[in-house]
């Protein structure tokens, strides 16, 4: 407001070489008198100049302080933003070494998995193998006595303790 009132009264003011103008058509005052009025113009207009300047200085402060607030306040939000950027470039690596981590496992598995498919493909084809060329079948208990080419003379078959039949010289 005072800036407002300053700027107003200087305007009301003459300027002061038509002030000058109008003191010196005055005849009948002094040197002495012009002077001091025309100093007392100028001192008034200078108050109301440095008034003006003081209220532009204050409005021009006041406008920096807004700008610098708005300027740390866009920083802050920058700030923000390249946190969040950087968290989720962090979190892209974090999932892609996840899912390369997540392929070798699959992968590692797969080749586990065919070699213990080739496994079983080899013992299938030994088991077949032994089947078809197996020898017979022999008898758990001992033969009768009548067959003499297992049981040679002087010898004869005996339980012993473990229930197993072993041949004994007598």
């Amino acid at each position: 407001m005072e800036g407002t009132s300053a700027a107003a009264n200087s305007s009301s003011l003459p300027p002061p070489s038509r002030r000058l103008s109008q003191i010196s058509h005055c005849k009948k005052k002094t040197r002495d008198e012009m002077f001091s009025e025309i100093m007392e113009s100028s001192r008034s207009d200078r108050a109301h100049l440095n008034e003006w300047k003081e209220t532009v200085a204050k409005y021009r402060k006041e406008a920096s302080e807004r700008e610098d607030r708005r300027d740390q306040r866009e920083d802050m939000r920058d700030q923000r933003e390249d946190r969040r950027d950087q968290r989720e470039e962090r979190r892209d690596a974090r999932d892609k070494r996840w899912r390369q981590e997540d392929q070798r496992r699959q992968d590692a598995t797969l080749g586990l998995l065919r070699e213990q498919t080739d496994m079983l493909r080899r013992l299938v084809e030994l088991q077949e193998w032994l089947q078809e060329n197996r020898l017979p079948l022999q008898p758990l208990y001992p033969p009768p006595r009548f067959v003499g080419w297992l049981v040679g003379k002087g010898q004869r078959m005996q339980r012993r303790f473990d229930n197993r039949w072993h041949l004994v010289k007598g």
